[in-house]
Order: C-alpha cells, then sequence, then structure tokens
C-alpha cells in the first residue's frame, strides 16, 4: 500500500503487520489502545520536531507513522501543513492507489517530489 506523507510518497507492505512489528521502536506506545486523535497528535509532534529540526523525515519513519495513521483512521494520505517552524492540523485523505502510484513513478522519474498544490486541493 502507498502512503502520502506530505510531498513523500511511502511503500507499506501491510500497514498492520509494519505497526505490530514497529510500534515499540516508534515510542507512541501501544497503538491498540489509541484512538485517532491521539494518534493525529503524536505524528503531529514528531512531524513538528523534524520540522523545527530542519530535518528530513525518513522513508522507514514515514512507513511507521503511516502504518499508524492507516491503522487508526483509514487515510493513506496525510498533509500537516508547515506555518515557519510550526505545524499546522493535518489533513487526511484516502486517494486511488492508481494516482498514488503514478505520482510516485512520476517523481523517481524527475527527481522531484510531487507538487502539493496539485494533489491537495483536490483531495479536500
Amino acid at each position: 500500500m502507498l502512503f502520502l506523507l506530505n510531498d513523500t510518497i511511502a511503500e507499506i507492505d501491510i500497514p498492520e503487520i509494519h505497526l505490530s512489528k514497529r510500534w515499540k521502536s516508534l515510542g507512541c506506545g501501544d497503538p491498540y489502545g489509541m484512538r485517532a486523535r491521539d494518534a493525529l497528535d503524536f505524528v503531529t509532534r514528531v512531524v513538528a520536531d523534524h520540522v523545527r529540526e530542519n530535518i528530513p523525515i525518513d522513508t522507514i519513519l514515514i512507513q511507521d507513522l503511516g502504518s499508524l495513521i492507516i491503522a487508526k483512521t483509514g487515510a493513506n494520505a496525510a498533509l500537516f501543513p508547515t506555518l515557519g517552524d510550526t505545524v499546522a492540523e493535518p489533513r487526511l485523505t484516502i486517494l486511488p492507489e492508481a494516482i498514488l502510484r503514478t505520482l510516485k513513478q512520476r517523481a523517481e522519474k524527475e527527481g522531484t517530489p510531487p507538487d502539493i498544490a496539485e494533489i491537495w486541493p483536490l483531495a479536500a
């Protein structure tokens, strides 16, 4: 399954299995006892820390965070808008797998990330 976090698309084989293997190292606490809001708050804090420190989020962390979001909300795309060095309320959506696959292939071919402005107005 593909997951879009801001402008990065990651492949997550089976999100629920991935989460069951990685939740302890992710540091989110027991994901099975979390509500969707708790999961989003956790992911927002992680993304905000990376934005504040100006550190890119690596693919493994995107897979971990994506697995948590998918498991708790069913969304396969999340936008965490940044305002300076703060992260605003996340936006979630479900995009067709074919669209995500096309965006990923184009990004790999061109070497540039997908254009968020091109994706999110259509998903709103």
